[in-house]
């Protein structure tokens, strides 16, 4: 993974298998409105990751 730390907004190198996923993911019909690009996928699946994990820490 290589992070570019000039900036707040970071570059991140997906794994190009991961990355076909993801494009076949948002080609879906039920998919192509809610997400526009990998970049926008990437970001809210992991705020929805994060956010499932908050909630199982504070359920501990």
């Amino acid at each position: 993974m290589v992070v570019n730390t000039k900036n707040k907004d970071s570059v991140v190198k997906i794994d190009s298998i991961l990355s076909k996923e993801i494009e076949e993911f948002i080609k879906k019909e039920e998919n192509r409105f809610r997400f526009v690009n990998k970049k926008q996928f990437v970001d809210l699946a992991v705020h929805e990751f994060f956010g499932k994990i908050k909630k199982e820490v504070k359920t501990k």
